[in-house]
């Protein structure tokens, strides 16, 4: 057996379903021949890892990509440190050059473990092909377990063949057992510590972060914050862990919080937060922390503990086991999860939302040209609805659909975020692994126009494997933040793009639908048609012209 046939099989015994990278990866080659993996063929190799990410998020499970040598494997170095920053199970199997001529000045010749080891948990070279089952066990091991991240495993030429110069090498069929993620539970003492804190507060507030959703929690969130009342806001990668929709939902915290969630925050006695470090974007620059509040952090990496806030109880621990823990030293004293709502902080909490939620609304109707990039996520968040997956980028304009309620992820919904890396494109292309992974769900992606060039080339791989999502392009002719920063500061940019590419144009080109939108009363019925284009597998892309408007993060301070 060919040994890049056998790493394919054990990829698929892993119960992973699709691999990523462009088509002249052996691994790309034999996964399209293994039954049950499905290889996702990309125009450039630094969109496969971004696919990858947003397939684990999906489904749990690792996402796994390759590229060939020296360029092509440099080429996924962005993708692996946004992996790594949003601690995304990534597994990355590579070739590289044969060890035969290293340091002769082979083709394509590179210390791509140098390039690879500040950005993933681990780097390592396969010397010995009868050992492949062992690394490549390895490999998912460490990128699954612990605090999971991204991991890299090259293979010389000379040890696992290279097709495409005639070197073949066999190898006997690999033993592989599928890997098993391996969950601790916390600290009974932290644990009985942390439950008597929560049934003596009087303005609890939680926070579900990234770990949140890693650890698949959201059965245990929800158990929790209804037996005890507490309303409860997300980061942006904990958004999703439960709908949007819910009473005791807040919205979004630090930098993406609106002025609810900023009072009860504000004047929270015990905040529990669940699988978040804590960082500059989730706390306003570490100004978040009510003063006098008592901190509940758990984490699955002690290492997360208290790097920002001190906690009063560390708990360290997978986030679905500890708070299944926690419910359970709550027992009977907690309050019945049918009758949160009458609560009274509850009910004022629901008049809170009732009135933003109004005042938003009132805000969007707004009629202006070019359109207000809020009221395009606002319609959005109406039109495509439920059982939507909401993939960001992270610019200037696309950032209103992190503020609930202008986007709303609703019942039967998740969301696919950036990590704090933000590294653009990521959101553009997650878009398309999205809808692969989830056919059945709508899937729209809010972006930029800077971010979204950066990879529009990839709307002809969305249009070959028919995925039918849609791309809403903020466009105002510029990369926003930093236009926004030089306009505030010296009163001139250079981020403005005095040429525009004609998006509808090349999305037609690319075999994807595509839509100018100029006016606010052609928005609902062109996102209307999206929708139902997408549902026949037609991606679709609809420009939408709109300005530099930052009155979101403004509000929020």
């Amino acid at each position: 057996m060919y040994p890049w046939e056998a790493i394919a099989r054990m990829v698929q015994a892993q119960g992973v379903e699709f691999t990523y990278g462009i088509g002249d990866s052996h691994l790309q080659l034999f996964a399209a021949r293994t039954a049950g993996l499905r290889a996702i063929n990309v125009r450039y190799e630094g969109s496969a890892p971004f696919m990858a990410m947003a397939y684990s998020r999906l489904t749990g499970r690792p996402g796994v990509c390759s590229a060939s040598t020296g360029p092509g494997v440099a080429n996924m170095v962005p993708g692996a440190l946004e992996a790594l920053y949003a601690c995304s199970p990534l597994v990355m199997i590579c070739p590289a050059v044969s060890q035969q001529t290293e340091g002769m000045g082979e083709f394509q010749e590179c210390d791509q473990m140098g390039m690879m080891r500040p950005v993933t948990k681990w780097s390592v070279r396969v010397h010995d092909i009868n050992r492949v089952g062992w690394y490549v066990q390895r490999a998912f091991s460490l990128a699954m377990n612990d605090q999971p991240g991204p991991v890299f495993v090259e293979i010389p030429n000379d040890v696992g063949g290279d097709i495409t110069h005639g070197i073949m090498v066999d190898v006997e069929t690999p033993r592989f057992k599928p890997v098993e993620r391996l969950r601790t539970a916390g600290d009974p003492d932290a644990i009985a510590r942390a439950a008597e804190l929560l049934l003596g507060a009087q303005r609890p507030v939680a926070i579900a972060g990234n770990g949140a959703m890693l650890s698949d929690a959201g059965k245990p969130f929800r158990e929790i914050v209804e037996a005890l009342g507490i309303p409860f806001a997300t980061t942006p990668g904990g958004r999703g862990i439960l709908s949007e929709k819910h009473p005791l939902a807040l919205g979004l915290v630090g930098m993406y919080r609106n002025t609810v969630a900023k009072e009860y925050l504000k004047n929270a006695d015990v905040v529990l937060a669940v699988g978040s470090r804590n960082e500059a974007f989730q706390t306003h620059r570490w100004k978040d922390l009510p003063e006098g509040a008592r901190l509940i952090q758990i984490d699955i990496s002690a290492a997360e503990i208290g790097r920002n806030w001190q906690p009063e109880v560390p708990i360290v621990g997978d986030g679905a086991l500890v708070l299944g823990q926690l419910l359970e030293a709550v027992g009977p004293r907690g309050g019945s999860h049918a009758g949160f709502e009458s609560l009274p902080r509850i009910v004022q909490l629901a008049e809170d939302k009732r009135r933003l939620t109004e005042e938003v609304a009132v805000e969007c109707i707004m009629e202006e040209r070019p359109v207000p990039a809020k009221r395009i996520v606002h319609e959005l968040s109406a039109v495509f609805g439920d059982s939507t997956i909401l993939v960001n980028e992270n610019g200037s304009q696309d950032s209103w659909s992190y503020f609930f309620p202008y986007y709303v992820v609703g019942d039967n919904s998740s969301c696919v975020p950036v990590a704090e890396q933000t590294c653009m494109g990521m959101g553009v292309v997650g878009a398309i692994a999205a809808k692969l992974a989830a056919p059945e769900k709508n899937v729209v992606c809010v972006t930029g126009d800077g971010a979204f060039q950066m990879y529009m080339k990839e709307l002809a791989t969305a249009a070959q494997y028919k995925a039918g999502c849609t791309w809403v392009v903020l466009n105002n002719s510029a990369f926003g933040w930093p236009k926004h920063y030089q306009m505030e500061t010296v009163g001139w940019n250079t981020t403005s793009f005095d040429v525009q590419s004609d998006f509808e144009a090349i999305a037609r080109a690319s075999g994807c639908h595509g839509r100018r939108v100029e006016s606010s009363s052609e928005l609902r019925p062109a996102l209307q048609e999206a929708l139902e284009l997408n549902r026949h597998g037609v991606p679709v892309v609809l420009d939408v012209p709109t300005g530099l408007d930052m009155s979101h993060f403004k509000r929020a301070e």
